[in-house]
């Protein structure tokens, strides 16, 4: 490769570079949506084919927002709190929000309003026949609940 190709691939990425930086070093939250808004362009204008070549910056642009998301103080706690809370509890409340339920009607399944209270509040847990009525109920993976 002669000089000159390698200085035209160096200006060339050095232009790109100072273009794209606030997109692959996020530091503040204007070069966050900054890298949101540049990825959801490049979503719609990329072809959803082998080798389109917009797919290899949405990688570099998504990696660095995914990394600027995992060190904010609150993505962290937000992860500490959801890696603490018990599966079983947390499928029950998901199952109760999606199907519009309240504790009553969980009462084939749990029992009273009074237990299913007690469950989501961690006092009492799920029993496998609870788990056993539910998963048939909503036609779920009984593992869901562990």
């Amino acid at each position: 490769m002669n000089s000159e190709a390698v200085t035209q691939i160096e200006d060339s990425f050095l232009s790109f570079l100072g273009r794209i930086q606030r997109a692959i070093e996020i530091k503040t939250d204007d070069d966050y949506q900054f890298a949101l808004e540049l990825l959801e362009q490049l979503m719609t204008k990329a072809e959803d084919r082998e080798g389109e070549p917009l797919l290899y910056l949405m990688d570099i642009v998504s990696d660095s927002i995914e990394d600027y998301e995992n060190s904010l103080e609150s993505i962290q706690r937000f992860d500490q709190e959801g890696n603490s809370i018990d599966p079983g509890i947390s499928t029950l409340r998901v199952l109760i929000d999606q199907y519009g339920l309240t504790y009553s009607d969980l009462k084939d399944e749990i029992g009273t309003k009074s237990l299913v209270s007690q469950i989501l509040s961690g006092s009492k847990s799920l029993t496998k026949t609870h788990i056993a009525k539910l998963s048939k109920r909503f036609n779920i993976s009984p593992q869901l609940f562990f």
